[in-house]
């Protein structure tokens, strides 16, 4: 009976030592919180016209775990204490010194959508180093830089890009558990306003460009289908950095209240899309369009407008043909003016 009990005991040490080893090729995960904070470029690129006084680029926190479980995306978790972040503004193209259009910086951050935060900057244009504090508690920082609105604004269609790249560098101090990505730059790009980019108007009271106007747009919103030109007071289609906004602006005047500001304004339809293609840096082109329309069943459609445009002084001929839900609106010509 000794024997035998010798024996099981034997037998459990073994298949002990076994569990042991075994366990010791076990790597158990990190939960979400081990990994460092990373603070990156909120977006790779952004652009605006030649004669604006200022441009920014914001820097946020990459998206972690919700430790509330109610984002189950991920969302972005405020720091615990505030670091600051080094970033160098760099690579000019089509002009020589960086000094020579940044004339001052901020940084801010936003409190609420009325109100806004300072926190400390500091930049040397001429060599393009810089510094911002990333408080803790904030979601993200913008850095807005003046620059010489003059500068670029020649009064020519330019053929050469005219651009910068801002990218970050470091985070201090060391030991708080927050890195940086370096792998995503800003680019900055200056947009000629004699080119295609800017706002160009269209005459509502021209009763056949008025027609086209309607024929396209009221492709994919109702209230342009039904527009009657005396209920109009102004047409605009802005091409900017990325997007394409179509905004007709109403007689019919509205009370509207924001940060304790009450004004009244007219009424605005408005349509929003990203560009999917265009060309720039030339006075003829293709341009495309792309935006989406949420159905009654919460499903999306996407509808897109593509063809040329060409310019003549200050007027844009703009050649456009809309496709949505199976529908086209055929070859349609606007023009308009700067």
């Amino acid at each position: 009976m000794q024997k035998q009990y010798m024996t099981i005991l034997a037998l459990a040490g073994i298949l002990l030592a076994g569990c042991s080893k075994k366990n010791d090729d076990v790597v158990k995960p990190l939960s979400s919180q081990a990994f460092p904070q990373v603070i990156r470029m909120d977006d790779e690129g952004g652009g605006d016209l030649e004669d604006e006084d200022k441009f920014s680029f914001e820097i946020t926190l990459n998206d972690r775990v919700d430790p509330d479980g109610e984002e189950l995306g991920g969302k972005v978790v405020p720091l615990e204490s505030d670091v600051t972040v080094s970033f160098v503004v760099k690579d000019p193209e089509g002009f020589p010194r960086i000094a020579d259009y940044i004339k001052d910086v901020k940084a801010f951050y936003e409190v609420d959508d009325c109100n806004e935060e300072d926190v400390d900057v500091q930049f040397n244009a001429t060599t393009g180093v810089g510094t911002v504090v990333f408080p803790k508690g904030v979601e993200a920082v913008e850095v807005e830089f003046e620059v010489d609105e003059d500068y670029f604004d020649d009064g020519i269609l330019n053929t050469d890009e005219r651009s910068l790249v801002v990218a970050l560098t470091g985070v201090t101090p060391a030991g708080t558990g927050v890195t940086f990505n370096s792998a995503i730059e800003f680019k900055y790009e200056v947009l000629d306003k004699d080119g295609i980019h800017g706002d160009w108007e269209l005459d509502p009271s021209d009763a056949t460009q008025f027609a086209a106007f309607k024929a396209l747009f009221g492709l994919v919103n109702e209230d342009i289908k039904d527009l009657k030109a005396e209920d109009v007071d102004k047409i605009e289609i802005a091409i900017e950095y990325d997007e394409v906004k179509v905004v007709v602006e109403l007689k019919e005047t509205e009370t509207v209240t924001e940060c304790g500001q009450t004004e009244v304004v007219n009424k605005v339809i408005e349509i929003e899309a990203e560009l999917d293609d265009l060309d720039t840096l030339t006075d003829e082109g293709k341009i495309a369009f792309v935006g989406e329309i949420e159905q009654d069943d919460t499903t999306i459609k996407e509808f897109e407008y593509s063809g040329e445009f060409k310019i003549t002084g200050s007027t844009l001929e703009l050649e456009l043909e809309g496709e949505y839900d199976d529908e086209s609106t055929g070859k349609k010509t606007l023009i308009l003016e700067k």
